[in-house]
Parts: C-alpha cells; sequence; structure tokens
C-alpha cells in the first residue's frame, strides 16, 4: 500500500545510525587493546563505552524487529521477504555475539588483563563484521523501499523507539554522536516529533556533551 510522497518515511536518519554503529564497532578492539593490563581506572572509561554503544544496538534492532520488519513482510512481502528474513536471521546472530562479548567485557572489565582484553577484543570484531554486512543489506537492498510502504509517522515511532528506552542521562551523549555525523536537515529531521523543550535545548546540549565524552573516550588512543 504505497504512500503519498509527502506522507512517506525519510530514511536518512537511520543511515546516521548505522554509521555511529559502524564507527564505533571499528574503533572498540582498538581502544580495548590500548588499556594497559591492570589499570581498571581506564578500563572503566572503555566498558561504559562499549555497553552504551551495545544498548543503543539492541534496542535499535528490537524496535525494528517489533515495528518494522512485521509492516514490511505485511505490506511488501512479495518484494523484500526474503531479505528481511535474512536480516531476522541475522539479528539473532548479533544478539548472540552480543551477548559474547557483553560476557567477555564483564570479565575484562574486573580483570583488565592483556589476555582477556584480546578476547573481548576479538569478540568485538566478529561482531562488527557480521554488523557491517548486515547494515550493508539493509542499506542496499531494504532502505530504499521502505519510503513506498512505511509512513513518516511510523518511521518516527521506530526512531522514538530506541531514543526512548535509553538512559535519560545518556541522551545528550547519543544525540550529541549522532548529530557529528549528519548534517543540518538531518539532525532537524531527529528532533521533529521531540518535545518542544528537548528539541530547542538538545542541538546545544548535546554536541556539547558528546565533546567532552569523546575526549575521555578516545583521545588517549587518538
Amino acid at each position: 500500500m504505497p504512500h503519498s510522497p509527502t506522507d512517506r518515511a525519510d530514511v536518512r536518519d537511520m543511515l546516521v545510525v548505522h554509521e555511529a554503529f559502524r564507527r564505533n564497532y571499528s574503533r572498540l578492539p582498538e581502544l580495548v587493546r590500548a588499556v594497559t593490563s591492570g589499570d581498571t581506572e581506564r578500563a572503566a572509561v572503555v566498558a561504559d563505552h562499549a555497553q552504551l554503544i551495545e544498548e543503543f544496538l539492541h534496542l535499535h534492532h528490537k524496535g525494528e524487529d517489533e515495528l518494522l520488519w512485521p509492516k514490511l513482510l505485511e505490506r511488501a512481502g512479495d518484494r523484500l521477504g526474503e531479505t528481511v528474513n535474512l536480516l531476522e536471521s541475522q539479528h539473532e546472530e548479533i544478539a548472540a555475539l552480543l551477548t559474547e562479548s557483553s560476557q567477555k567485557l564483564a570479565i575484562w572489565r574486573g580483570q583488565p588483563t592483556k589476555e582477556h582484553g584480546e578476547q573481548l577484543a576479538r569478540s568485538l570484531e566478529r561482531l562488527g563484521t557480521l554488523l557491517t554486512e548486515h547494515l550493508g543489506i539493509e542499506e542496499k537492498d531494504v532502505l530504499p523501499i521502505v519510503p513506498e510502504y512505511v509512513t513518516a509517522k511510523e518511521w518516527h515511532e521506530l526512531g522514538d523507539h530506541a531514543i526512548n528506552a535509553l538512559p535519560k542521562n545518556k541522551l545528550p551523549v547519543v544525540f550529541g554522536m549522532l548529530a557529528s555525523l549528519a548534517d543540518d536537515e538531518v539532525v532537524k529531521l531527529m528532533l521533529s516529533t521531540a518535545p518542544l523543550v528537548p528539541r530547542l535545548l538538545m542541538p546545544v546540549l548535546g554536541p556539547k556533551a558528546y565533546a567532552r565524552y569523546a575526549r575521555k573516550v578516545f583521545a588517549p588512543v587518538a
């Protein structure tokens, strides 16, 4: 059931989210390996960052599983059914790798030895490789077709699902991270359904919060 151009989803915000995941999972193994054995303070900083990205990825995929894939299977199953089924199966594989890396992360946080760090880094690399493949399929074969079958309102519900489920104190950092990868028009798109006060404040607070956060997380290995 195709929709009119004025009512269709604008998927550019998801492209920004995907890029954030790609960049973070490409850097996390390096961050882990750079921690000196026994440096529990630095390990905690990196572990906290890994947990934030892990939680955001989990919520992102949960939203797709609940709010996007069923709509596409119902409305465009003849065009997208095979691809959506593949993406759903990859979600399961990614979830298993997230569980594995989360367990290794907890061990490394408590005992940041080089051995534990290498085990965690390799787990994160496996996760990043599969995730990169998954995002590529989604961007090539699904997102260009989504606007034909999903309304703008439905699309915003998908984006709001992940953001609203994150801890409130992490929202400025996550928004700032996404805004650092987006142009002004996409930033406005991401905030278009937010209440007035966050819509006005987040473009100011978010980039500042993320700049401080990025210096803490990335500067030591930049």
